[in-house]
């Protein structure tokens, strides 16, 4: 009798214990992987930041980039928690207007008084932060074209179209490949929000002629683009970053030279610890390290896109999906300069590269996500509870 007894006890018991597993492993939600993903990232940004710059880059002391990537990252930090809550609220527009306000007028000021890099102006100094207004404007198209989208019961299809052009061709002026990044994703949301035929016509006739001729305004652009063109045909004339960028990654092999032991971050590769520090995993990793760290950023690309898909509201929709549109072209962007599949161009690989601009908006990407992906969560609940 005792053991029949204890039979219906286990009986009962154990069924309990595998429904609880299976609920918390099904019911974890994207909010929370899309944290611990990012969380991880974070991470690895930071140690591969102080192993590409401890050697002294710029004649600096060995922890002076470490040190300002992890204030830029409680600055993001800082900036994602107010996203947060703007993504929470109602009336969004006056601060979607506010914002792009606030990083046209520092882009101006960029052109006039900015600092010059690469053979363009690019960023403004403030204190011992270099502010890369390209880098906010970014978040700010991509929240202006989906709140114009959303904003009546007719598309704003040909406003939104006008609105990306200028903005395209303000930043195209001395940041071109910013300005392809930021346009990308604003197609991807148009697409999807549904374009005619015309449409179509009118945004592939503004790309055959603006693409070309901003590339051949500026000397600097058609050097890159016929350094580039000898990367394969004749490798010793090839651009210098793109040769040093292909031996540290050749270097590295399939399990790399050990962290911390790259020798091309020895003053060999330009901009080894931003634009090319996808070189240094390769190189201190190896083929293995760097696979690993491109499907983490895989990873984080399925769960942004996969938070947009299951937002009701239209708004948060439109506006998460661009956000993804917009990581995953700028870190496909970035790989592929660094493997020479296209021309050198300034963009960095997002959480990994030193870059504060460019950390700071995409946290703040990160916390607007979080918080328009909420207020779905709690009727879900209230669902549940009903």
């Amino acid at each position: 009798m005792l053991s029949k007894k204890n039979k219906k006890k286990e009986l009962n018991i154990n069924p309990t214990k595998t429904s609880v597993k299976s609920k918390v492993g099904v019911s974890m939600p994207y909010n929370l992987r899309l944290i611990i993903v990012v969380g991880i990232l974070l991470v690895i940004g930071a140690y591969m930041v102080f192993s590409a710059s401890y050697v002294g880059v710029d004649n600096s002391p060995p922890w002076y980039y470490l040190i300002r990537h992890i204030i830029f990252m409680f600055i993001g930090i800082f900036m994602g928690l107010i996203f947060f809550n703007f993504g929470r609220i109602k009336k969004k527009g006056p601060f979607i207007y506010g914002f792009m306000v606030v990083s046209l007028l520092l882009l101006g000021l960029a052109y006039l008084f900015g600092n010059t890099g690469g053979g363009s102006r690019r960023w403004i100094s403030v204190g011992f932060i270099n502010i890369q207004p390209s880098e906010l404007i970014k978040p700010a198209l991509i929240l202006l074209i989906a709140h114009l989208l959303t904003r009546s019961k007719k598309p704003q299809i040909w406003l939104s179209l006008i609105s990306a052009f200028i903005i395209f061709a303000l930043v195209a002026v001395e940041n071109f490949s910013s300005a392809l990044i930021i346009i990308l994703p604003v197609f991807v949301m148009l697409i999807v929000n549904g374009l005619k035929k015309k449409h179509y016509f009118a945004v592939l006739s503004i790309a055959a002629v603006g693409i070309p001729y901003f590339i051949f305004t500026k000397t600097y652009r058609l050097i890159r683009l016929l350094n580039f063109s000898h990367v394969w045909l004749n490798p010793l004339s090839a651009d210098y970053q793109a040769k040093q960028s292909l031996y540290a990654l050749a270097d590295g092999s399939i399990v790399g030279v050990g962290i911390t032991n790259s020798k091309q971050k020895f003053f060999l590769l330009p901009e080894h610890h931003t634009d090319f520090i996808f070189a240094i995993v390769g190189e201190e990793l190896g083929f293995v390290g760097a696979v690993a760290l491109i499907l983490l950023l895989f990873v984080l690309s399925f769960i942004i896109i996969q938070i947009a898909l299951e937002t009701e509201n239209r708004f948060g929709k439109l506006a998460i999906l661009g956000f993804g549109a917009l990581f995953i072209f700028q870190t496909l962007l970035n790989l592929s300069v660094v493997v020479a599949l296209v021309p050198v161009t300034g963009v960095t690989l997002p959480f990994i590269s030193y870059g504060g601009s460019s950390l700071i908006s995409f946290l703040m990407i990160i916390g607007f996500i979080l918080g328009a992906s909420m207020p779905r969560k709690r009727k879900i609940n209230e669902n549940k509870k009903s």
